[in-house]
């Protein structure tokens, strides 16, 4: 018996590593404003909260101006940033054991769901996934528990002790811990290890035959 029967995965960082066409799309937006390219630091920072979070915690916009910088943003990235995504490896193997296992999938991403479905496509692993968890690109109030609790519902879980969340940063173990679901993080990505711990994340590994092992067990 399989530890996991539903298992939820953050994108950006998880699935995919998308950060070439996020830096590159964040930078364009930043320049459209005038703005100085940001340090390296800053720029892993931005993948994991929410857009919105994003450009108010970390540059300080108001409101108005962050309405023009997600524009900008997304202007960039849907014109060239959906395309420069490369897939992890291992992760198109662990979705293909975990159906072949009966585990239900899902995205809980705060990435736009319209981004998701159609980068998923390109790379093969449409119909791999059984439900698509992401954002609308009007949403403001994007917070990671939602977003977990759409995504459980939407695959019929009812017993949360049997569902546990795929992620690379902090916002993905909270938000599980929001929703009460364990957390897997991934070293691979984003995030860290100090990170990971101090915000008490139940399981940490290296790569996707880790995470198989704790979802199918021994």
């Amino acid at each position: 018996m399989s530890n996991f029967d539903y298992v939820l995965f953050d994108f950006d960082g998880t699935m995919v590593d998308s950060s070439e066409g996020i830096f590159k799309s964040l930078i364009y937006a930043l320049e459209s404003a005038g703005c100085e390219k940001p340090s390296d630091e800053t720029l892993r920072k931005f993948i994991g909260p929410p857009i919105y979070d994003s450009f108010r915690d970390l540059f300080g916009f108001d409101e108005e101006m962050i309405g023009y910088m997600i524009k900008k943003y997304r202007e960039r990235y849907r014109a060239k940033g959906l395309e420069e995504v490369s897939v992890y490896a291992g992760i198109p193997e662990l979705f293909r054991t975990l159906k072949e296992n009966g585990i239900k999938t899902a995205t809980a991403s705060s990435k736009p769901t319209e981004f998701i479905e159609k980068i998923l496509k390109d790379k093969g692993l449409y119909d791999c996934v059984d439900y698509i968890g992401g954002t609308a690109f009007d949403e403001k109030d994007s917070g990671k528990t939602a977003i977990l609790n759409r995504s459980l519902e939407a695959l019929g879980c009812t017993d949360r002790s049997r569902a546990v969340m795929v992620g690379d940063r902090k916002y993905d173990i909270d938000g599980a811990k929001g929703a009460g679901i364990k957390t897997v993080a991934v070293l691979y990505g984003f995030g860290s290890e100090e990170e990971f711990r101090r915000h008490n994340a139940e399981y940490i590994v290296n790569d996707t035959k880790e995470i198989e092992k704790i979802i199918l067990g021994d």
